[in-house]
């Protein structure tokens, strides 16, 4: 029977007869198969106290252990005589010392995993061994991952030599009456209800370490955690916040660079004299005191000469006719203001086509005065036009427009012009290196907005940016490169 001391549960007890029949009667090597704290070291520990008729030898293996020091704590345990090599196999040596034992061998080895694979061999021929007519009996505890490697490395004529034993979870019965068991034994009360013990006891997976974890946090409660400093944590947050430091610094001395002041160009007009207003005055010998009358200037239209009179005598009389026009149409200009004399002009037009009646004049003189009008209007505009044009560089300085894109390229804007034919009130801008597309004068940020989206769902672009005029002053407006003359 189990010693009084030993505290082993229903399943164990059954399990230790049979490890114990084993060891007296087996001739294989027992692989007794458990997870971490399923109980294997004490099952070892209470077949020692049961073998009381073999010479046993009981070793726990620790990780990285070699094979001389196992070999030597197993030799001391066994052999009368303490002198041996502990560099020879373990058949070799037990071999010569088997003749003076009295009591058959029994061999248990704990976390035999940690084992080396040398001495596996040398304890699978220890199994065909005999001392006092008994086979050597060996029980060694291993992980069932181990168990499986080593079925597998194993020849088949030495896989019957390998018995193996799977040490089974604790039923929820056993679990609590391990649980308390302890806790009597311990001679503590808690107040921890049992309805709440079952509960923990069923999620664990059957193990008497578990069993006993919960009973250290019945009774201590759960032990502190180690405070850990959060200095990955820490040097994360510093990183970010270095970079987004540097990022605004950077963007800050962008902002507050000084961009060059360029002068505003202004263009000159040149006063042009047309060649036959100068040519009609010498023609009409007009006074200086009569040109003072009026600054309103002459055009002079010239017909070709219609006439088919070639006689010398034809000639002349159409040359009187004209010097008597000339004469009447001269006094007439001298008493009147400058309104008749402009019309004395249009009158006096170089005439080669012969003269026959003075009703003939009469629509050539009104031909003429509005032929003069019309040419008086036409550079009346064309001087506003030249006047406007200056201020075709200056950008406005109120309200909003929007920003289409950015390009560093010329040709990269003409492709982008030529998407912009049907849309008006574009400008080209240039800032720096930069060709901006502006688009629209808005007298308010959320009009421009509007007209935004608008433009986003009719062209497909991204989404404009809203700008206001008062920060473009520094943008250099480039005359002449609207979205017609950028795509042609």
């Amino acid at each position: 029977m189990v010693a009084t001391e030993e505290l082993l549960l229903p399943s164990q007890e059954a399990l230790l007869q049979r490890l114990q029949h084993l060891a007296c009667y087996g001739q294989q090597l027992v692989l007794l198969q458990g997870q971490a704290g399923a109980g294997k070291t004490r099952l070892l520990t209470a077949l020692a106290n049961v073998l009381d008729e073999h010479n046993l030898a009981l070793v726990s293996c620790p990780q990285h252990a070699d094979a001389a020091e196992i070999r030597r704590k197993l030799l001391i345990q066994l052999l009368p005589d303490p002198l041996f090599d502990d560099e020879q196999p373990l058949a070799d040596t037990l071999l010569r010392y088997l003749g003076e034992m009295r009591k058959p061998i029994h061999i248990l080895i704990d976390d035999a995993d940690n084992m080396p694979l040398a001495l596996w061999a040398e304890c699978l021929l220890l199994t065909q061994l005999q001392a006092r007519g008994e086979p050597i009996t060996l029980t060694c505890s291993v992980s069932p991952e181990f168990a499986e490697q080593l079925q597998l490395q194993l020849p088949k004529a030495q896989k019957q030599q390998v018995l193996p034993v799977k040490l089974e979870p604790l039923s929820l019965v056993e679990r609590e009456g391990l649980y308390q068991t302890l806790l009597t034994r311990s001679a503590v009360h808690t107040f921890t209800p049992r309805a709440i013990v079952v509960k923990q006891l069923e999620r664990q997976q059957g193990t008497p370490a578990e069993v006993l974890a919960l009973l250290e946090l019945a009774l201590n409660g759960e032990p502190p955690r180690p405070r850990v400093f959060p200095w990955k944590t820490i040097l994360i947050s510093s990183l970010a916040v270095l970079i987004s430091l540097a990022l605004l610094s950077w963007y800050l001395l962008r902002s507050t660079e000084p961009l060059p002041e360029l002068p505003q160009s202004t263009l000159v007009l040149e006063h042009s004299t047309s060649p036959l207003s100068q040519f009609a005055e010498r023609w009409l010998d007009i006074d200086r005191d009569q040109e003072a009358l009026s600054t309103t200037p002459v055009y002079v239209r010239l017909e070709q000469v219609q006439s088919q009179v070639t006689e010398p005598q034809a000639v002349l009389e159409q040359k009187n006719a004209q010097h008597a026009e000339t004469q009447v149409v001269t006094a007439r200009s001298s008493e009147s203001e400058s309104e008749l004399l402009s019309d004395a002009k249009a009158i006096l037009d170089v005439q080669t086509a012969p003269v026959t009646t003075p009703v003939t004049q009469k629509p050539q003189v009104k031909e003429a005065a509005k032929a003069s009008q019309d040419t008086k209007s036409q550079e009346v505009q064309d001087k506003s036009e030249l006047e406007q044009e200056p201020r075709a560089g200056v950008l406005p300085t109120q309200g909003y427009t929007l920003q289409l894109v950015s390009l560093k390229r010329e040709s990269s804007l003409t492709a982008f012009m030529a998407k912009l034919k049907k849309v008006e009130n574009v400008r080209v801008a240039k800032h720096k290196d930069w060709w901006v597309v502006l688009v629209g004068e808005y007298a308010s940020k959320q009009e421009a907005i509007e007209a935004g989206k608008v433009l986003q769902q009719t062209l497909g672009l991204s989404q404009p940016l809203v700008k206001s005029w008062q920060s473009l002053q520094h943008y250099r407006l480039q005359a002449g490169l609207s979205n017609s003359e950028i795509s042609s």
